[in-house]
């Protein structure tokens, strides 16, 4: 959305005439529709300069960075995950030895 959005905006900064027709209208209303026909008439041209920017080197090491991070974080995560199952295993073992032991107790003593 970033990249469209500063494509948009650089779309209307290059754009003396539609910045012209922009100042001139009254409403939001007319803005939008000022904007909407300008875009109309030239979507191909900014659809290609937001293509040719999202394909770009520098955004496509940016992409393999978020990957990368994405990535990594998603690892020590699972490796938690399984750290705290192990835990989880451990303790529920004792508890079930105690439990054990506890029965046990109370079937000798009769109750």
């Amino acid at each position: 959305m970033g990249a469209v959005g500063g494509a948009l905006a650089g779309y209307l900064l290059s754009n003396d005439k539609l910045r012209i027709e922009l100042k001139k209208a009254k409403t939001p209303e007319a803005a939008a529709k000022v904007f909407g026909k300008h875009l109309q008439q030239d979507g191909s041209k900014v659809a290609k300069e937001v293509k040719q920017f999202v394909e770009s080197d520098d955004v496509q090491q940016n992409l393999k960075k978020a990957k990368k991070f994405a990535s990594d974080k998603l690892k020590e995560a699972q490796k938690g995950v399984k750290e705290m199952v192990k835990r989880g295993r451990k303790e529920a073992g004792k508890m079930a030895k105690k439990g054990a032991s506890a029965a046990k107790e109370a079937m000798g003593r009769g109750e």
